[in-house]
């Protein structure tokens, strides 16, 4: 069975427009495509999931409104359109990629030894969705290079990432690799 790498949101309304883009995340643009070229030669299956609410979603409550369904921000970014088209996609509404979307039956149809893990935002999506694939006993790899979050009034880009990725490592248990791209 081959191996499965997750893109969490690259999406426009993170990357490129709207209330949440943020410069961080579009810089990790270039950065996962040669990551997700290098999972598919050694035959990855690729899943995107993409963060798309309805227009009065409850995570408006806390989030400003983006990725609305329908809108240019709830796709996934031009620089990544033709590998969406070797992949799935899975449009979700909350954190984690598995609530309320098929990705469980399709990881269990799949069996991946090891599911590797990219996208946006390190803290949020990606984090929520690596604890799921943990709790459901999955080995997961995060790539550094490939996961990104961003700056804001008390969001701290820096110290969120160092805190991100120590904790996906350290208490989520998911593998943190560098790469050299």
């Amino acid at each position: 069975m081959p191996d499965v790498t997750i893109v969490v949101d690259v999406l426009n309304g993170f990357c490129k427009e709207g209330n949440l883009a943020s410069p961080h995340c579009a810089g990790a643009i270039p950065r996962i495509r040669r990551i997700l070229e290098r999972r598919l030669q050694a035959d990855d299956a690729l899943i995107f999931l993409a963060d798309t609410h309805d227009p009065h979603d409850r995570e408006f409550e806390v989030f400003p409104v983006h990725c609305v369904r329908g809108t240019h921000e709830a796709e996934v970014v031009d620089e990544l359109q033709d590998l969406v088209l070797r992949g799935h996609l899975i449009r979700k509404r909350r954190y984690s990629g598995f609530f309320e979307t098929d990705l469980e039956d399709r990881l269990r149809r799949l069996a991946p030894q090891t599911v590797t893990v990219v996208g946006v935002c390190t803290d949020i999506c990606v984090m929520h969705t690596v604890a799921d694939l943990r709790n459901r006993d999955y080995q997961v790899v995060v790539v550094r290079e490939g996961v990104e979050t961003f700056d804001g009034p008390g969001h701290p880009h820096d110290s969120v990432q160092e805190f991100a990725l120590a904790h996906l490592r350290g208490v989520l248990g998911a593998q943190v690799q560098t790469l050299s791209l």
